[in-house]
């Protein structure tokens, strides 16, 4: 029996741990032959120990620099000859766009793309942006190969958006609702809460962390002394990161507390009430389903991916997005309700368990891969 070879190109091998691990480990249960092209920082043993091949790929996610990422993509093509793989599934904006300028050359390899959110481009309104999408889109319906190719969705409004876009006509498409959770791992535990809300995510501005913060000041100023564990990193290849000095500028002012990213988020979650994510827009937010799945009520915004997770009045509370007298009514009113706060966390686990854990996530991908080979 032919052992397909199947290359995973993400940006970094920390996402690749994080969010498609679990769909390589299931493809090589079915005889793939998994590859993984990304930039190697800490993770390259764990990922080869686990039988996984790996190739380091120097992706810089900020750039926009149409010489040096024209080399990447020439070094991008030369990989791809070398490896000759059967399936390359892209995920994210720059591995999708790099995978459709070379897919026309490979017209034996069949191509996934994942969008997994649209980015800090596609949220920011400014000239320069408009710009960049505009070229974005312009080579993927230029260069893209329609036959042999699929696009993977994390919700309806991203699908949507690329229909209206007409990036996907005559292309498969469908929705996967993010890449799931071991529900065995992230499960519920009862101890003392040190903490009334959390945030754990990558610090950027369209996490809504400053509206959060907003929320935070105002309620403190109605007398709630509300203990916030902001636990992330700034992401210094985003646009949209927030400056290390604002962050503690903040702790300092003792409005939250702030722990760097750590491999482990589990004991945090279980010290912790309240899950808060007001981001303004969103793939599938995995900080919400980890905190989900953990029996943690959540509070998050009423735009695509949060919504998905996050259902209004039953495991949690959705607000407006960018208006933080809203986020602070919601936190007020959940804190002060531990009756609610018992049925949305039960009703977060139910939801994870009946649709979101990693084995019905990687199943459904492990259909795709045997499905477009044929």
């Amino acid at each position: 029996m032919k052992k397909f070879k199947l290359l995973y190109f993400v940006s970094e091998d920390e996402y690749f741990v994080t969010h498609k691990l679990a769909q390589a480990l299931e493809a090589k249960k079915k005889n793939f032959n998994v590859v993984v092209l990304t930039k190697l920082n800490k993770f390259k043993k764990k990922i080869e120990s686990l039988g996984i091949k790996t190739l380091n790929f120097n992706l810089d996610r900020k750039s926009i620099n149409p010489i040096s990422n024209f080399f990447l993509i020439i070094q991008f093509y030369n990989i791809i000859r070398k490896e000759k793989p059967d399936i390359i599934q892209s995920n994210a904006l720059k591995p999708i766009l790099y995978s459709a300028l070379i897919s026309r050359f490979f017209k034996n390899i069949s191509f996934i793309y994942c969008v997994v959110g649209l980015g800090f481009l596609f949220l920011k309104k400014n000239l320069s942006n408009s710009l960049i999408r505009k070229i974005y889109f312009f080579l993927l319906k230029k260069f893209i190969k329609k036959e042999k190719s699929i696009f993977i969705f994390q919700n309806k409004d991203d699908l949507e958006f690329f229909k209206i876009q007409k990036i996907i006509n005559g292309i498969s498409h469908k929705i996967i609702s993010g890449s799931g959770v071991n529900n065995k791992k992230f499960r519920k535990k009862k101890m003392t809460k040190t903490y009334d809300l959390i945030l754990h995510s990558r610090i950027l501005e369209h996490k809504g962390i400053y509206e959060l913060v907003n929320a935070v000041i105002h309620l403190k100023k109605e007398g709630l002394n509300i203990k916030f564990l902001l636990l992330g990193n700034p992401d210094l290849n985003n646009r949209a990161s927030i400056p290390r000095k604002k962050i503690l500028k903040w702790q300092s002012d003792k409005i939250l507390t702030w722990k760097k990213k750590v491999i482990n988020v589990i004991p945090y979650l279980h010290k912790s009430k309240i899950s808060v994510l007001p981001s303004y827009r969103e793939g599938f937010p995995r900080s919400l389903l980890e905190a989900a799945s953990c029996g943690l009520p959540l509070i998050s915004t009423n735009v695509p991916g949060c919504r998905d997770i996050c259902i209004n009045n039953f495991n949690g509370y959705l607000v407006s997005p960018k208006d933080y007298l809203s986020l602070a009514k919601a936190i007020k009113k959940l804190i002060n309700n531990p009756i609610i706060q018992k049925k949305f966390s039960d009703n977060s686990i139910n939801i994870v368990k009946e649709k979101f854990m990693d084995k019905i996530i990687s199943s459904e991908f492990v259909s795709i891969y045997k499905s477009i080979l044929k």
